[in-house]
């Protein structure tokens, strides 16, 4: 064998196990004792999640978005929830303007489907998500079950809507102070979660995008083209929450695959692909653990983008709790509602449209929704994440 073909073959073996290397080398990587971990504390997702009531009164569960487990999970942990004594929903996706019309949609004696499109339509025109409109269907089912007088399940939107007709050309702080005219959403969500429910001495689990969720970790807001770290963000929902109760507030991350040090775009396996690895030991069966105080929370990864500014990060660094549903091979993508963009709202859609450069380019519903097409088969790359 020659020289060259030697070198190419060794190169070839050497990226092939890099991920085994990178789980097996790191400190706190010990698979069986991770195994052994899980047999003796995990729970399955939903015990996991209610029992954390009991201590906090705030649960943030923060998701990567258009993953349709996620959604089926959220949907069936009502009715556990009601039983543990948690009344309340919060969810980013939907404005708090309509939170009058929600609690109509999810007590009403019949769904209006039309209400809901309505509801999460005026939150993101491209939102056309069925599996994130049925958490009120669901929300409804479970009441509608309900003996007549019994405590009603509440869905509460924290979102508010921004004006992106506003914006028509450049994104100055300007324009952009004219869109987001309420100030920042994620400070204003955290609000809505402290007046909604802290200072009304009522627990509620909250659901959003993990970026929105985190708490006592702040995000590095990062120029990947100049690979320079400008500052971290320190105003997040989860952020403002914790600032004021921190005691109180518990954040769980569903699986997902997780951004690297390549730019948006560019996924890795958590800590190395570990609690894939892991999982696989455990037959892939369905878990939620601590990762505070646990040995999941030493595991490192040095190579995600949420290290930056982190030498010494852990699993810990950034979530209290972890819940896996199935492997990323397994992740199905959300169904896209054709009855969300029709010709009665395709104007009010273009206007609220958030790119003013495409929004010419839209002529009918079909073209809008292809957007949310687009956004849902993002699931694909996730399934190739190893």
């Amino acid at each position: 064998m020659n020289k060259l073909l030697f070198a190419v073959l060794i190169f070839i073996l050497s990226c092939s196990a890099s991920g085994q290397e990178n789980r097996a080398t790191q400190p706190g990587y010990d698979k069986q004792g991770l195994v052994g971990y899980l047999r003796s504390h995990s729970m399955t997702p939903t015990e996991y999640v209610v029992s954390k009531f009991g201590r906090y009164d705030i649960v943030f569960l923060g998701e990567e978005h258009y993953i349709k487990q996620n959604l089926e999970f959220v949907q069936e942990l009502i009715p556990a929830l009601y039983r543990g004594g948690i009344y309340n929903l919060g969810i980013e996706f939907g404005v708090d303007d309509f939170q009058p019309d929600v609690d109509r949609l999810i007590t009403a004696d019949h769904y209006e489907e039309d209400l809901a499109r309505k509801i999460m339509f005026k939150d993101f025109v491209i939102w056309a998500n069925t599996d994130y409109m049925d958490i009120y269907r669901k929300a409804w089912e479970f009441n509608h079950s309900l003996a007549k007088g019994a405590k009603k399940f509440r869905v509460v939107n924290l979102n508010y809507r921004p004006d992106w007709s506003a914006l028509q050309g450049p994104r100055t702080h300007e324009v952009m102070d004219k869109v987001w005219f309420k100030g920042d959403p994620d400070v204003y969500m955290g609000n809505t979660v402290l007046h909604e429910f802290a200072d009304k001495h009522e627990k509620a689990l909250v659901y959003a995008g993990f970026h929105h969720t985190f708490t006592h970790y702040h995000q590095p807001y990062y120029d990947f083209q100049a690979q320079k770290l400008n500052s971290f963000t320190t105003s997040r929902m989860g952020n403002v929450v914790y600032d004021q109760i921190p005691s109180r507030v518990f954040l769980i991350l569903l699986h997902a695959p997780w951004t690297n040090r390549e730019g948006w775009g560019h996924w890795s396996s958590p800590v190395g692909g570990a609690i894939e690895a892991v999982m696989q030991e455990m037959q892939n069966r369905p878990v939620g653990f601590d990762v505070e105080d646990s040995p999941f929370g030493k595991l490192r990864d040095p190579n995600t983008y949420y290290s930056i500014g982190y030498p010494g990060f852990t699993l810990a660094t950034i979530t209290d709790g972890y819940i896996f549903l199935v492997p990323f091979r397994k992740f199905q993508s959300v169904t896209v509602d054709d009855k969300f963009i029709t010709t009665a709202n395709l104007q009010e859609a273009i206007a609220n449209f958030w790119d003013p450069e495409l929004r010419e380019k839209i002529k009918t519903p079909q073209d809008l929704l292809q957007f949310s097409r687009d956004d849902a088969e993002e699931v694909a790359k996730f399934r190739e994440v190893r």
